[in-house]
């Protein structure tokens, strides 16, 4: 039997969402407040996500690793947070100063409302809300997103919904940025298929497509990655010493775009599908147009069967 219990905190921030199935050794932890992000997921006694603990020290984590956070916007980096829409110029806040870009979007630190919590034998369905005013600097225009976990014995599924409430279309793209716990990276190992990947420049701003660096599967070993692919397929394997996942999303075109980054420590992996490739306000790749009254549904899907049950 899956119970869900809510557990407020001195600090708003760090109020959670705490999933349980004893007979499963199932144990979840979602942030409503930090993006309605995952913090926790592990089943079967194996820690799957590498989230944040539930202290100060913690969101000083968040704040500057996203750990699992939803991007949207837009994913990863626009250039100088510049871009131009239907011959209207924007401008984002540049809150990656070092670089002099806009990163990861607006919603990774928003407060989401719990809509609704289902729990019984077999799963667990937790439904969460967003809404903003359209008063973000540089993407002044409205929108709603909502959120649901379902989690089951063998996978979690994500599906992130977003609706144009507003009188005007506007440009998107969707990310989420995880990071899978291992105790050793070095013997781990990443599937996916792909040709390309992107050259780029000093601001980590995509210049060129240019073939595959490596050969897949890859045998992660001393490499250091933190790179963007062009995937031909929207599904990624990561393999390592305590579990293996099947990592699958949702695709409305022939492309997909996964970011894979391999923190020094080696102790985990961020493993990052997005719809759109990075500066995609700028060089439009994988952009997506939302028109007034219209939502789009995007999908993420973790299989771990494959941890021993």
């Amino acid at each position: 039997m899956y119970t869900v219990e809510v557990v407020k905190n001195l600090n708003p921030l760090l109020n959670q969402i705490v999933i349980k199935n004893e007979t499963l050794h199932f144990y979840s932890v979602i942030y409503p407040n930090l993006g309605a992000s995952l913090q926790k997921l592990s089943s079967n006694n194996t820690e799957i996500i590498d989230g944040i603990s539930n202290t100060a020290e913690g969101l000083n984590d968040y704040k500057n690793t996203y750990k699992t956070a939803f991007l949207f916007p837009f994913p990863n980096r626009i250039s100088e947070g510049k871009y131009e829409f239907n011959q209207l110029k924007y401008e984002l806040d540049c809150n990656e100063t070092i670089l002099n870009n806009a990163l990861h979007g607006h919603i990774y630190d928003k407060p989401f409302s719990v809509k609704s919590i289902e729990a019984d034998d077999n799963n667990t369905i937790v439904a969460l809300h967003y809404a903003d005013d359209g008063k973000t600097t540089g993407f002044p225009f409205p929108y709603q997103i909502k959120i649901i976990y379902t989690f089951t014995k063998e996978k979690t599924t994500i599906n992130f919904q977003v609706f144009n409430n507003g009188k005007k279309p506007f440009p998107f793209g969707i990310g989420w940025h995880p990071y899978f716990k291992t105790s050793n990276l070095n013997l781990s190992s990443l599937d996916f298929e792909a040709e390309t990947q992107y050259e780029l420049d000093n601001k980590m701003i995509p210049q060129l497509e240019i073939p595959l660096k490596f050969k897949t599967p890859l045998f992660i070993e001393n490499t250091f990655l933190d790179d963007c692919f062009i995937t031909n397929k929207p599904q990624v394997t990561f393999n390592c010493e305590a579990y293996k996942i099947d990592i699958k999303f949702s695709s409305k075109t022939d492309k997909s775009y996964l970011q894979i980054y391999t923190p020094p420590t080696r102790d985990c992996i961020a493993i990052e599908p997005m719809t759109c490739a990075p500066n995609a306000f700028n060089n439009k790749n994988g952009l997506q147009i939302l028109e007034p009254n219209e939502k789009f549904e995007w999908q993420v899907l973790l299989n771990y069967k494959n941890v021993s049950f």
